[in-house]
């Protein structure tokens, strides 16, 4: 039987006894239906995975005992910043799931002029940035990756680009003379990629004024959610663990 993998935001170290969170333990205990003695793993931001054995549980609540660890953090060997126009429906949610796969280390949603997607509410905003980190550890549980990208707050296009400190900078725009292969990348590079209705020219003039390099990605037009997950993969099998 596969192995479940479980995130937790709390240290981890062999002997620990750890009371898992409520939706964790609804899951092995109603789901999977785990029962005393079974193993899961679990892994955090800096602990690396450790596996565990279930000790105690109830219908609301797992408790686990820590044995060894199984998985030590490795260095990145490619830390990329991923900035974002915002998308409908579920675009988002696909962009961050494979993106997260793809080891992306920090990931900027951008409202955008051409974007149709607005957070005026801060309750709205607070439940959407929730949802999307779940989606990251979801991504995480499941591709065997040992730390969760962050995600950040909702910016404005012009007030994202006077922060941004990786190097090189690209904007992914068809027609780019550009390819992402021929870059000059360490280990750091930030990735800049539009919504559905592209970027607007005041938009691209910004960001190449900002140092920018557009950056094409052969001879089609790939759809928002499209066109950063295909760049990440290249970028990673050029320059990454791929």
């Amino acid at each position: 039987m596969r192995i479940s993998r479980l995130y937790v935001d709390t240290s981890l170290q062999p002997g620990l006894a750890l009371d898992l969170p409520e939706q964790a333990s609804h899951y092995l205990a109603n789901v999977l239906r785990l029962g005393s003695g079974d193993t899961v793993h679990l892994f955090n931001n800096q602990d690396g995975e450790y596996s565990a054995a279930v000790d105690q549980l109830s219908r609301k609540r797992v408790t686990v005992l820590l044995k060894e660890q199984i998985k030590t953090p490795l260095p990145v060997k490619l830390s990329v910043h991923l900035a974002v126009g915002l998308s409908r429906g579920d675009r988002m949610d696909y962009l961050i799931q494979k993106a997260t796969e793809l080891g992306v280390m920090k990931i900027s949603p951008l409202y955008t002029e051409f974007g149709e997607v607005k957070f005026k509410q801060e309750k709205r905003l607070d439940n959407k940035l929730r949802h999307w980190r779940q989606v990251a550890i979801s991504a995480c549980e499941q591709s065997g990756r040992l730390s969760v990208p962050l995600i950040c707050e909702p910016r404005s296009f012009s007030d994202w680009l006077e922060g941004v400190d990786e190097a090189p900078k690209i904007i992914l725009q068809p027609g780019g003379n550009k390819r992402l292969a021929e870059l000059a990348v360490n280990d750091a590079l930030c990735v800049l990629s539009g919504p559905e209705g592209g970027f607007s020219e005041q938009e691209l003039a910004l960001a190449e004024q900002a140092g920018f390099l557009r950056t094409g990605m052969g001879p089609r037009v790939l759809r928002t959610e499209t066109a950063p997950i295909a760049a990440l993969a290249i970028l990673q099998a050029c320059f990454g663990d791929i």
